[in-house]
């Protein structure tokens, strides 16, 4: 998509209206646990363009890092450039530290959860979310996706105690998106082939998406279980 349109696209996230709302109302509701961090140092890594800071209470200081070669494709900067697998950071340095939606793009995530565990203090929490069922994206840094026993058994693995996961949605709230998503790239495609047909993509599946949304309110009532999901919200604690 153009930029017009890409901004469009952004300024509705978590909103109804739009294409992604069935996951992205999960990764709001997560966050609100970032809400009882008080009278912290925290690192935020792969900040992109994250607003994480409205969660948090202003008794916190953050410090935003991302790789320079992805942000390139973001609007915010961050504080630091750096590399989650080599942070440029003391030991013990924080309280906290975000990793949200970044260890798919990590072809080594292992040396990223050491490197995490030596920054944190002891106790410090980690809070991380990974997708599951999710095209690729940021390509060609999308390298893998993680399980619920899999992201379980990297933390415990590397020194960390998980005090909890939430699973993001359940396998008929996926399949709604993913209709969703299969019309958006659709309309990518249009684009890139002319500007006109583009839009007149846009313009006949936005409602059918919208209408998808709508259909799908019902279902978000039923139990976050199941084989499939967006993804997962973690907490866990250096041990």
């Amino acid at each position: 998509m153009k930029q017009p349109s890409q901004r469009l696209y952004n300024a509705l996230r978590g909103s109804l209206l739009h294409p992604q709302w069935l996951s992205d109302r999960f990764h709001i509701r997560s966050r609100q646990s970032l809400r009882a961090l008080r009278d912290s140092r925290i690192l935020d890594i792969g900040s992109g363009n994250s607003r994480n800071i409205v969660y948090l209470h202003a008794s916190n200081s953050v410090i935003r890092l991302d790789y320079p070669v992805t942000n390139r494709r973001y609007d915010l900067r961050p504080d630091v450039f750096g590399d989650a697998r080599c942070l440029p950071v003391a030991d013990d340095a924080f309280d906290a530290i975000f990793l949200f939606e970044v260890l798919e793009h990590l072809d080594a995530p292992e040396r990223a959860i050491r490197e995490i565990r030596r920054a944190l203090q002891p106790r410090g929490k980690l809070f991380v979310s990974v997708p599951f069922v999710y095209p690729i994206h940021n390509a060609p840094y999308d390298f893998q996706r993680f399980t619920i026993h899999g992201i379980r058994h990297l933390l415990q693995t590397l020194g960390f105690e998980v005090v909890q996961i939430a699973q993001h949605g359940n396998s008929l709230l996926v399949s709604m998106q993913l209709f969703n998503l299969v019309l958006l790239e659709g309309c990518r495609a249009a684009w890139q082939k002319n500007s006109v047909l583009g839009l007149t993509a846009v313009i006949a599946a936005y409602p059918v998406c919208l209408l998808n949304n709508l259909l799908a309110v019902p279902f978000t009532l039923l139990p976050n279980k199941g084989a499939s999901c967006f993804g997962y919200f973690v907490i866990a604690e250096r041990a």
